[in-house]
Parts: C-alpha cells; structure tokens; sequence
C-alpha cells in the first residue's frame, strides 16, 4: 500500500529514485580529460577499447574539442553531427574495404553484472557519418565477461581463440542504416546467462554477412553512437508515493528522468498525455491522479500516483463529490463490494463504470443495491482501474483506482 506524506516544501519526494540504466556514462558525456584528436575513446569516463587489447582506435566526439575531433563539426569539416543528447557521442569503424575483417569497436563494463535468467531490454542510437562512403547493417551489441577478442588490432571480434564467432544478443537486422541526418534506434531484448559484466558494441559479422553497400572503389562505413540503454524489461513502472502537498506546492513524480527511460514512459491525466519522461514536478490546483504508460522493448506497464492538495475534494466532472462510496477489499481478485457513502439518501439502482487506467471508458453496468451495498464481478483481467458511480438522483461519486490481482 502506498503511504501518504505530508509536504510543506517543493524539495521531497521520490526525486531520489535511483537511476536504473547499467550502461556507465551512457552518452559519453563524463570524460576523463577533454579529446585532442581522433582514437580517444578512452577520454570518456568508461568507455574504451576491447580488454582482451583489440578494437582499433575509435573516436570520441566532444563539444570541448577544438580540433578533428569536436561537435557538430570534425574530420576537417568532413563529419557533421549534432550529439542525440548531451555534448559528446563515440564514432567506429564498421567496415571497410582492403581487408574483409576491418572492425573497430568500443566496450564498457556494465554497473552490474547481469542476473541469470532475467530479460533485458537494449537500446543504442547510430548515425552514418556524412564522410561514410558505405553502410552496413548488423551493427549492435554484444555481452559477455570481457573475453572477447580480436586478432589484429582492426579485427572482427571472436568468442575466443578457438576463432568461435560472437553473435551479439542484440542487432539490426532490418533498418538500412543509411540515415546521416537522424540517429536510428537500435533495440532488442535477450535472456542473460549471469556471466555477462561487459558491452561491446560494434559490427561483429564478417563482410559476407554485413550486408554491405558500397558507392565508392575505396569505401569505409563508419558511425556514430549515443545513448546506450539497458535495463531489465520487467521492471515495474513507478509513479511515485501518494502524496498530500498544501495548495500552491509542487511535488516530484515517478522515477529520476535518464536518457532512454524518458521515451519509454508517457503521463497521462484523465486520458490525456502530458509528458513524455521518467519523472515530472507537477503543481495541482485540485487531488489529482496522474497515470504513467511505461513500455520497455514492447512490455507494457502501468502505475497511478494520486496527488492530494490539502483542502480540497477530488473533482469528478460537474456532479462530483468528495464522499462517493467505497470498493473493498482492493486489492482483489475482480470480485469486490461497492458501499455508497452519500449523506441523506438511499438509493436502489445505480450505474457503474469502468475505466482504464489512462481514463478510456471500457463498460457500464447497472447495480441492484441492497441498502447501499452490492456484490460486483466485472470478470476483470489483472490491473489497474478507476470506476465511478452514478446513483439514481444522477449524483456521479469520484473515481475510486481499483487494483485486480488474481
């Protein structure tokens, strides 16, 4: 059950929720030291080459860079783009002609080392240089414990020294990544076997796999990359603790807004969209349910905080009143009493609806009351509702958030 807290100050509340991408500095924007020019990938706050020593020399691109090697413009004025977010993004070598094994790659450790058996969900964001001369198509991510490796310096990646192949868990296999004004999303999901500690991203297929396209005689298909993204799939939406706030307040909601989770979660108000983001300070006249749609590699879920403005009643539509009636026991399993609690009447029909949890109206049903008391089985899938009542003097009661677990 949700607690309710009373706050006198704008400064409290779930704005601490800890960050939950695993990725370190996942938009390249912490750096060591500033680049100075092109191979420095290892000037961005975890970010670098393969363990194992291969990887060539990938860049770091960095707006504090005065040479080859800032942003938006570098490469002697060959390479222009804007970072996806922040003031920095990576650049690698994907393919290119005069060897058929000619990759670069870049890798980082992950915050935690991933659980056995759970689902995780993979987001990066490429972008074709405008230098590039060729494109490719399976470029994406790979996990493991830091073995893998490479036999030259620009070299396509192995499992080991078995010269075993890496399939990566997660990659492009139907974008034609030739977008060198848009960064394009490259997302996928895997089951982790628990040994996984480290990402690698980069193109881990030989050229005959690559599905490459070329345009010149002496061709390269190189990259940018930003906003590396992986969290597990099932992680349970959160908007916040039920709060009570004085009139005129703010308070924050939901989780600490990061890049790749602020796409992946919309707010919505009585049905209506507010905001696309992790979490919002939000400044209510009046209580207020706000509802957050939260969909990571397509496993939706869902969360309702109710923000209470001391003082006032719940608005429900022009009839609304503060007291309406009561459902219990909530949680349940579809299966609850609805108890009226309006003053000085009683009535013997009354109209139910159901609503979604983003305030579509789903069905309505008529109840037969026994001294202001029904026993209701709406046959409702597991989630959450709101409902609201309208009695026979056409008094419509708030809308009271119902939780179905079965």
């Amino acid at each position: 059950m949700k607690k309710y807290l009373l706050i006198f100050t704008v400064l409290f509340n779930s704005y601490s929720i800890a960050q939950v991408n695993l990725v370190l500095n996942p938009s390249f924007e912490d750096t060591v030291s500033c680049p100075t020019g092109f191979g420095q990938i290892n000037r961005a706050l975890g970010w670098g080459i393969l363990l194992t020593g291969g990887g060539g020399n990938p860049e770091l691109f960095h707006t504090c860079c005065n040479f080859d090697c800032g942003v938006p413009s570098h490469h002697q004025n060959t390479g222009y783009q804007y970072p996806r977010t922040g003031q920095a993004y990576a650049g690698i070598d994907a393919a290119k002609n005069g060897g058929t094994s000619f990759r670069e790659y870049i890798q980082s450790h992950l915050k935690d080392k991933l659980k056995s058996g759970e689902v995780y969900c993979v987001k990066l964001y490429v972008n074709l240089a405008n230098f590039a001369t060729g494109i490719v198509k399976p470029l994406g991510a790979y996990f493991d414990d830091g073995s893998v490796m490479t036999y030259t310096i620009f070299g396509l990646a192995y499992a080991n020294a078995f010269y075993q192949p890496v399939i990566p868990q997660v990659y492009n296999t139907t974008q034609v990544l030739n977008d060198t004004l848009n960064w394009m999303k490259i997302e996928g999901s895997f089951v982790a076997t628990g040994t996984e500690e480290y990402i690698t991203i980069g193109n881990f297929f030989p050229d005959s796999l690559s599905d490459i396209v070329y345009w010149t005689t002496y061709w390269g298909s190189y990259y940018y990359i930003d906003d590396v993204f992986v969290i597990p799939a099932n992680l349970p939406a959160y908007a916040g603790n039920d709060t009570l706030i004085q009139p005129g307040d703010s308070v924050f909601i939901g989780r600490q807004p990061e890049i790749g989770l602020d796409e992946d979660c919309i707010w919505f108000v009585n049905g209506v969209p507010i905001d696309t983001v992790a979490g919002l300070w939000v400044q209510p006249d009046t209580t207020t349910a706000y509802v957050v749609q939260q969909t990571i590699c397509g496993n939706v879920k869902w969360d309702t905080v109710t923000v209470s403005v001391y003082g006032t009643g719940i608005s429900e539509g022009t009839h609304g009143l503060t007291r309406g009636f009561r459902v219990y026991p909530n949680p349940n399993t579809g299966i609850f009493t609805i108890s009226l609690l309006g003053d000085n009447f009683i009535s013997k029909t009354a109209e139910l609806s159901i609503y979604s949890i983003i305030g579509n109206k789903m069905s309505v049903f008529n109840l037969d009351l026994q001294n202001n008391n029904t026993i209701f089985n709406a046959g409702l899938n597991n989630g959450i509702y709101f409902i609201s009542v309208k009695d026979e003097k056409g008094n419509i009661y708030k809308s009271e958030k119902i939780i179905v677990i079965k």
